[in-house]
């Protein structure tokens, strides 16, 4: 891990840019691996679509670091309250959520549909059946995400920080926009209806041990 860190160190100081968009497309591309691998798609089953892989290291890589990097950069230099290091992570978070995560996330779907060749109407329709859920989704996560991340990484290091976080985020992210709408809502209609059975179950589990 230590000749890693010195290794990376290098590379961020000689190339940064190029670095954190290597990194970046790796770590979006390992989001993809995984959201195939745990998917019940049988079509899957034993045919990986590199193609899709690919094009999550595309997004990550060539769109999505660039930008990210380049954001990262203007509201640590326009949003500072010195020796108050909390509230200005707590600002900057606020920032990043109002600001970039509905168009970070509309780019997205924007990028894998012409990616796929889509047409703009169905584009359009991906992002109106996909973006509300998505949007809840990342504020269950990334608010509290980015919190430790303004607070405690200095700004070389945190697209890195946040693409390691991604790696769950982007396995989300890449099995939703590869299922259609119903199927993708009623998988999470499944999940939520099983996480209330289980903490029912064990809820009633507490109370008979407590009586």
């Amino acid at each position: 891990m230590a000749s890693f860190y010195k290794w990376y160190n290098m590379r961020l100081a000689s190339h940064p840019l190029l670095t954190q968009c290597a990194s970046t497309s790796i770590l979006f591309g390992v989001g993809d691996a995984t959201a195939q691998y745990i998917s019940p798609d049988p079509k899957l089953k034993g045919n990986y679509d590199y193609v899709r892989t690919f094009r999550m290291c595309f997004h990550g890589g060539v769109i999505f670091a660039p930008m990210v990097s380049q954001w990262y950069k203007l509201i640590n230099n326009k949003i500072s309250i010195p020796g108050r290091p909390f509230a200005e992570a707590l600002v900057r978070m606020t920032a990043d959520q109002t600001i970039w995560a509905p168009f970070g996330i509309a780019s997205f779907y924007v990028s894998m549909g012409v990616l796929q060749g889509h047409s703009w109407d169905n584009i359009k329709d991906e992002l109106r059946s996909k973006y509300y859920t998505t949007m809840v989704g990342n504020y269950m996560v990334w608010p509290a995400v980015q919190i430790v991340n303004f607070r405690f990484m200095p700004l070389e290091y945190r697209l890195l920080f946040v693409n390691v976080v991604s790696i769950a985020w982007n396995t989300f992210l890449s099995w939703f926009s590869a299922t259609p709408a119903a199927e993708g809502l009623q998988a999470i209609e499944h999940a939520e209806n099983r996480l209330e059975e289980v903490e029912h179950a064990a809820g009633e589990k507490i109370t008979k041990s407590l009586k």
